[in-house]
Formats: structure tokens, sequence, C-alpha cells
């Protein structure tokens, strides 16, 4: 799956190294920032086209010392239905659909990550948007009815977890583990830590979610 270019959104987890992330958000289309994300783009020598959030990790001073942002500051009550993050993607939405890179999102609070992980990805495929959430290590795609495209992955893990059911008429080519129309079942661990042989691999489910998570550089349990 080709992700360039591609629009950036800072959530509020524990930021990744400034070294890793400054490239990431210097070439995004497109720079949101969810709440505490701020910090990390200030921290790059970067200003977001949008801020947005219930800003309750923002200090008054600091939102005060932002120059204009070209899609403004969007405050929402603490009281709110949905999390910042959820706010960020949908107002991001309204300006941009393709390519998604979200960082700042797995780390933190469990709860928060797991929210992430199984509501705003899913969330952003709704809106339109190909989203994948990162951390210098690790990169997740969500999978549904479709083909995922994974490319210079060589070496690297792959687990592939399916959400609320099984996964039908599973297709995986360029893995040390091939698959060939079989399904993956739902509270089991056979799509744990495969392996990516193929500088092209593939994912096809004819059927059903899951998460796919990428691990850089980790050998297979």
């Amino acid at each position: 799956m080709s992700q360039n270019p591609a629009a950036v959104i800072v959530a509020g987890g524990p930021p990744p190294p400034v070294a890793w992330a400054r490239p990431l958000l210097e070439k995004a289309t497109m720079l949101f920032c969810a709440d505490s994300g701020l910090q990390l783009c200030l921290a790059c020598g970067l200003q977001p086209d949008m801020l947005i959030g219930d800003l309750d990790s923002v200090g008054s001073e600091q939102l005060n010392r932002l120059p204009p942002l070209r899609h403004g500051i969007e405050q929402h009550p603490s009281d709110k239905d949905e999390s910042d993050l959820d706010l960020a993607l949908r107002a991001l939405a309204r300006h941009w659909q393709g390519p998604v890179d979200i960082l700042a999102a797995l780390g933190g609070r469990l709860d928060h990550a797991l929210f992430n992980l199984c509501a705003v990805l899913f969330q952003g495929r709704r809106l339109g948007l190909r989203v994948r959430l990162l951390d210098p290590d690790t990169t997740v795609y969500p999978l549904e009815n479709e083909t995922l495209d994974l490319h210079d992955l060589v070496g690297a893990t792959c687990s592939i977890l399916p959400l609320g059911g099984p996964l039908e008429a599973v297709t995986l080519q360029g893995f040390r583990y091939p698959l060939q129309g079989e399904p993956l079942g739902h509270r089991q661990t056979r799509g744990l830590s495969n392996r990516i042989d193929g500088s092209r691999a593939s994912i096809y489910a004819e059927s059903g979610q899951a998460l796919v998570v990428i691990t850089k550089n980790h050998p297979p349990c």
C-alpha cells in the first residue's frame, strides 16, 4: 500500500523520538494535532495546520503564542462523546482524502491504545481515509474486505488479529507461512508472528475485520 503523500495526525500519547518523527512531519501533506500532540510538532520546529481537542493538556499561554493556523484551532468541551484523536480524524476528513499516518497513538494508557486500534482505525476507513498507526518499530493497518500490499519489509514480523469474528478465505503471499484461501479463527493465535520473506507481500481476506501489526527487526516467536 502506497502511503505517499500522506497527511499526519499527532495524537496525545507518549511522543516518539523527535529524530524519528521530524522527517515524517516535515513531508506531511497536512499536519493535524490532537491536543498534546502539539508538543511534538513544536519540538520538531513545526506548526500544525490544525489543533483540535479539549486542549486540557495545552496551556492558554502556549495557545496565545501560536500563530494563526491554516485550518485554525477547534476546542471542544472536556465532557464529550469522542476522543481528541477521533475528533482530529473527523476534522482531517473534511480537508483531505487519502493516506493518513497517526503518530503517538500506541503507547501510554492501555484503554486509549485499544480504542485507537479497534475504533479509530476503522473510523478512518468509514471516513474514506487510508489510516495506519505508526511508532518507530511498529505499524498497524486495519484490514477489511481488501488486499493489503506491503513493500520492502523483508525480515519484518507480521501478526494478523481477527476482530469480532473469523477472517474468511485468507491469502498470504510473500510470507514464510503462506495461506491460500484459508480461514483465520477469532480468538486463536494462528495469525501471530508470521514473517515477511518477499520484497512484495500481500494479505487478502474475503470477509471479516482484522488488525495487521508489522514489527520491524524482530524475530518471530
